[in-house]
C-alpha cells in the first residue's frame, strides 16, 4: 500500500478563535475543537494527538468533525488481513487507518458526524461502562431531541434508534487520557463498506451487507431533513448540559499541529497497520449488537464442508454453504451456531 507523505495539518480558515495555550485549564470548562470537514486521516490524528499530549493540567477536550473523504478504520487489536482487503483499498482508493483504541473496523465518510471525547483519566469514572455512559448520554439526548426518534444506549456502548444501530463507537486509554469516540450516521454507503471487507468468499460479503442493511439505520432512512451543523450545535448543547461545564471554542496548539502530522503518518504506516501477528482463526464480523457474520468449516467422512453464517443472538439467521452442500442450508436456519457441525453430521 502506498503511504502518503504528511507535510501539514489543515485547520479550517473559519476555525477556531484561539489556541489551546490561551485557555485556562481549569476543570470547570471543556475545550471544544469544532474542526468542521477535514481530511479523513486528520479526524483520527487530532484526537490521538490531544490524548498523547494530555496531562492533568491540560483541559478535557471534545472534538467535532466530519471526514472530507472516505476511509476505513481498524481497531487496535484487529488483524488487518482478517478485517479489510488491502487490494480493494488500492483499487477503490479508500485508505486504511489503524487507531490506538479498541472497537471494530468501520467505514467512514462525509455522511457521518464525529464526536471524540478526550478526558483526563482522573476526571472520569474508574469503571469503563460508566465512562461510556458519561460520554454517550449527550449523544442519545441529541438524537432524542428530534421528532419520531427513540434513541437509547444499549449495553455499555451501543446507540440504537428504533432498535437499529446508528453509530460506531470505540474507546480506550492513551497515556493519561480516557477516550470515547463515535459517529452519527446521516447516510451510509453499504456497497463501499462491504467491498472493503476481507471476505473468504462472496457469500460472506453478501450476508454481511444484507445484515448491515437490516440492522443499521441513518437519519436519512428516518426522513430527517436536518443539517449536520444543526445536529452538531445540538450535540454541543447537550454535552454542556450533561457535564454542567462550558465548552470553550478553541484550536489545536502549534505543538499539537506538528505532532498530529507525525501521528497521522504513523497511523497509516505499513508497520503499524500490520503490527498484529495473531495467527489464530478469523474472528467474526460484527454488524451490530448480537449480530455477527461467521465463516467456518469442518470435515465429514473425508469431505470438506465450509460455509458463511449470519448469526443473531447465537442462532443461525441465514447460511450459505459452499457447493455442493446447499441442500443442507434450510435445516440449519434457527439452530444454535455452536451446534451447526453436530446438526450437519446428523444430516450427511
Amino acid at each position: 500500500m502506498t503511504q502518503a507523505v504528511v507535510t501539514r495539518f489543515n485547520i479550517p480558515i473559519n476555525q477556531p478563535l484561539k489556541h489551546a495555550e490561551d485557555i485556562e485549564s481549569e476543570s470547570s470548562s471543556i475545550r471544544l475543537l469544532y474542526l468542521g470537514q477535514i481530511p479523513g486521516w486528520q479526524t483520527q490524528a487530532a484526537y490521538h494527538t490531544v490524548a498523547e499530549l494530555m496531562t492533568a493540567e491540560t483541559p478535557d477536550t471534545i472534538i467535532i468533525s466530519q471526514p472530507a473523504d472516505p476511509y476505513v478504520c481498524l481497531g487496535y487489536h484487529q488483524k488487518l488481513e482478517h478485517v479489510f482487503d488491502s487490494e480493494a483499498s488500492d483499487k477503490l482508493e479508500i485508505p486504511i487507518i489503524r487507531r490506538k483504541i479498541g472497537g471494530g473496523g468501520t467505514f467512514l465518510n462525509k455522511d457521518q458526524l464525529f464526536y471524540q471525547c478526550i478526558f483526563h483519566s482522573n476526571r472520569v469514572a474508574a469503571n469503563s461502562t460508566k465512562v461510556y455512559e458519561q460520554m454517550l448520554t449527550p449523544v442519545v439526548n441529541t438524537l432524542s431531541h428530534y421528532p419520531d426518534i427513540e434513541a437509547k444506549l444499549v449495553g455499555s456502548h451501543e446507540i440504537e434508534i428504533n432498535g437499529k444501530r446508528i453509530a460506531g463507537i470505540g474507546g480506550g486509554q492513551i497515556g493519561e487520557a480516557s477516550i470515547v469516540v463515535g459517529n452519527i450516521l446521516f447516510d451510509f454507503d453499504f456497497d463501499s463498506a462491504a467491498a472493503m471487507w476481507s471476505a473468504p468468499n462472496e457469500a460472506y460479503r453478501e450476508l454481511g451487507k444484507q445484515a448491515m442493511q437490516d440492522h443499521m439505520i441513518t437519519l436519512d432512512n428516518l426522513g430527517c431533513d436536518i443539517s449536520m451543523d444543526k445536529v452538531a450545535d445540538q450535540l454541543i448543547q447537550e454535552f454542556e448540559k450533561h457535564f454542567q461545564r462550558n465548552l470553550n471554542p478553541s484550536g489545536l496548539s502549534m505543538a499539537e499541529i506538528e505532532r498530529a502530522g507525525q501521528i497521522g503518518a504513523m497511523l497509516r504506516s505499513d508497520s503499524f497497520l500490520n503490527h498484529i501477528e495473531d495467527t489464530g482463526p478469523r474472528k467474526p464480523l460484527k454488524i451490530s449488537r448480537d449480530v455477527f457474520i461467521h465463516y467456518d468449516e469442518m470435515e465429514i467422512k473425508g469431505e470438506q464442508i465450509a460455509g458463511s453464517f449470519r448469526v443473531e443472538s447465537g442462532k443461525i439467521h441465514s447460511v450459505k454453504l459452499e457447493k455442493p452442500h446447499q441442500k443442507y442450508e434450510a435445516n440449519l436456519v434457527g439452530e444454535s451456531f455452536e451446534d451447526w457441525k453436530l446438526k450437519l453430521i446428523g444430516m450427511v
